[in-house]
């Protein structure tokens, strides 16, 4: 049995599980957080390497995951140095590989991305096979997390927030977006963050959330809504908030709007819940999203990823963590931020105070 002291070996035997539940024989990830959930490889993103080939394969039963990668230094210990390969420049040899994996197994094959050439591939290498979405089987493989596991995703929440905090001080009519960002890289040596999880989420927050570039600025009257995310001792944290440059009491009020419409969305997070219920929910609170209303966390970001446009119905499973991300608008403005929960078998409980 896989020592459950060993965050990413238990994450692994999650996944075979569910893997087994669901007659899967095959899994090919090519999404860095979800391959890195998985296999227990750091990952590492190679300018040229490409996203829609899997780097990570893992075989029903196998005592380890396939994994392609640039940095054999990051396989964890237990990995057979056998099943650690080069990341292939010539992609078809790489899907060679995975071919050859994938016909030596039985039963469904699931994946994160299927382009084109991928579904060649199966086509040949699996006739006749099911290729499923492999989103609901990471999510079910997600939990239950250790405790080790929840204690450094709260870790990195934690070093996320102050990041955004230090951020939030910059923000100044007419100043650049770059010198936000910089004010929240420079806490990330104290808080223990080696790099950010991905380029942060910039907004301006009309009634309409507007994506802005680094480069840009937000003016008087204005309010900037942004994400940041850390990676800490391997697990991610992320943390959101809303800066208001004046709008006095209409801020205020759509402050507790947001704090409102995370309640509510939170009284849903339980065993036996799904990700139709939060939908649901949300609407009832009269609170949209950008990029995505919530998401699991755990390596990165992870499944089960809560769209308001989806039509899914993926259950919420005790023992994981989920991100909220309202949005609520009134008027000319609007707020977002994020906070993050425990889901349990009773009611959820938050893993951080509110922004």
């Amino acid at each position: 049995m896989p020592d459950a002291s060993d965050p990413a070996r238990a994450r692994y035997a999650r996944v075979q599980a569910a893997m087994a539940r669901r007659g899967v024989g095959a899994l090919l990830l090519a999404t860095p957080h979800a391959a890195a959930f998985a296999s227990g490889a750091r990952r590492v993103q190679v300018a040229g390497s490409g996203g829609s080939v899997p780097w990570v394969a893992v075989a029903a039963g196998a005592p380890s995951a396939l994994v392609f990668t640039t940095d054999p230094d990051g396989a964890p210990p237990w990995m057979p140095r056998a099943a650690v390969e080069p990341l292939r420049w010539d992609p078809d040899a790489q899907l060679a590989r995975l071919g050859a994996l994938v016909a030596a197994t039985d039963g469904a094959v699931a994946c994160d991305v299927v382009a084109p050439a991928l579904a060649a591939l199966l086509a040949a290498a699996a006739p006749g096979r099911p290729v499923i979405d492999a989103a609901p089987l990471l999510a079910e493989a997600a939990g239950p997390l250790t405790d080790a596991e929840v204690a450094a995703i709260a870790a990195a929440l934690a070093a996320a927030r102050r990041a955004v905090a230090a951020a939030a001080e910059a923000v100044r009519p007419g100043v650049a977006l770059t010198a936000v960002l910089a004010r929240a890289a420079r806490t990330m040596s104290t808080g223990g963050a080696r790099f950010p999880l991905a380029e942060g989420f910039l907004w301006r927050a009309r009634r309409r959330l507007e994506r802005l570039a680094p480069t840009d600025t937000v003016d008087a009257g204005e309010t900037l809504a942004f994400e940041l995310g850390v990676v800490v001792a391997g697990h991610a944290g992320v943390a959101g908030t809303s800066v208001a440059l004046g709008g006095g009491a209409e801020a205020a009020a759509l402050r507790r709007a947001w704090a409102d419409a995370a309640e509510a969305l939170a009284a849903h997070c339980r065993t036996g819940a799904t990700t139709a219920d939060l939908r649901e929910a949300a609407r009832a609170a009269g609170a949209g999203q950008a990029d995505l209303l919530a998401h699991g966390l755990g390596v990165g970001v992870l499944p089960p990823w809560v769209d308001l446009d989806g039509d899914d119905a993926t259950p919420l499973r005790a023992g994981t963590v989920l991100v909220l991300a309202p949005v609520v608008a009134s008027g000319r403005r609007a707020h977002r931020a994020t906070r993050a929960l425990f889901v349990g078998d009773g009611a959820a409980r938050w893993l951080e105070a509110a922004p």
